[in-house]
């Protein structure tokens, strides 16, 4: 089946009609490949149309994980029109889950040995202490309230805060909103809508908006926040 011509001619018919009613905006060349915002480079489709057309993108270039994961949180997703995702789910699942097996693996393309693990340099071994009940009462204690070093203090003032995390956690009131107009969605979901691409499995990127979820879950507004104006 010729699925770039499927794809083009949606994309064709899309780009030459009026449609009135609920639309939804369409990159052509999609983010996580270099697209762009440009007027040219959206379309305006229909919720099946665009469900429709991130199957296909993952059909024609079957290797980018972005595509996948952009497909598979739409068959997921409960915003909008009901998507009949059953089939298409399970299908995006297992292709991820095949990409996973291979060298893409985080683990494998990053694996906690030599250098790389937490432990190194620090003069001492991993141990097995601490998955003991006992163990795990005892380091729940040394941390528990006051005796948390970092206790009280707000992610952006923490001392592995980052220039990017900071700046993300400066635009909280924005993303506060855009989190409670679209029905208090997943992190993931958050940050597709603030940046308008791809969520990508780099937790630098993606740290600040899971961290910035606990605090909106837990009832935080950021307005509110006389510590945050001063950020």
């Amino acid at each position: 089946m010729d699925y770039q011509r499927i794809y083009n001619d949606i994309v064709r018919r899309g780009k030459n009609r009026l449609f009135e009613g609920y639309t939804e905006s369409h990159h052509i060349v999609p983010r996580c490949m270099g697209g762009t915002d440009d007027l040219d480079n959206l379309v305006n489709l229909t919720a099946e149309e665009h469900y429709v057309c991130h199957q296909l993108l993952v059909k024609i270039y079957p290797d980018n994980i972005g595509l996948v994961r952009a497909a598979m949180f739409m068959a997921a997703s409960g915003v909008g029109p009901k998507r009949n995702g059953n089939k298409t789910y399970g299908w995006l699942k297992r292709r991820f889950s095949e990409y996973m097996k291979g060298p893409n693996n985080p683990q494998k393309l990053n694996p906690r040995r030599g250098d790389r693990h937490h432990y190194f340099g620090k003069g001492r071994s991993p141990s097995t202490e601490w998955l003991t009940t006992d163990g795990r009462e005892i380091l729940s204690d040394k941390m528990l309230g006051d005796k948390n070093p970092c206790a009280g203090i707000k992610p952006w003032n923490h001392p592995r805060a980052t220039d990017y995390s900071k700046s993300i956690w400066k635009q909280a009131n924005t993303i506060y909103q855009i989190w409670i107009d679209n029905d208090k969605p997943s992190y993931c979901k958050l940050y597709t809508l603030v940046n308008n691409k791809c969520y990508t499995n780099e937790s630098g990127v993606i740290g600040p908006y899971m961290n910035m979820i606990k605090y909106f879950r837990n009832g935080w507004v950021p307005k509110e926040d006389i510590e945050w104006q001063k950020l």
